[in-house]
């Protein structure tokens, strides 16, 4: 859960997430990350700012 906020995190602050960072994440994670994304994109308007809903612990 922690390499998850870490990605979110740094989605947040440069608006990227690089292959590594996903590498590193588990499964459930990557699908939670995966769906914080496209929540973001429908309601945040692709704002970074706007990004990190809370999570569900896993």
């Amino acid at each position: 859960m922690k390499a998850l906020q870490e990605a979110l995190e740094k989605l947040q602050k440069t608006g990227t997430v690089s292959l590594s960072d996903l590498k590193v994440l588990e499964l459930k994670d990557l699908e939670a990350l995966s769906e914080e994304i496209k929540y973001w994109c429908l309601y945040g308007n692709g704002k970074p700012e706007k990004l990190g809903r809370k999570h569900k612990g896993h």
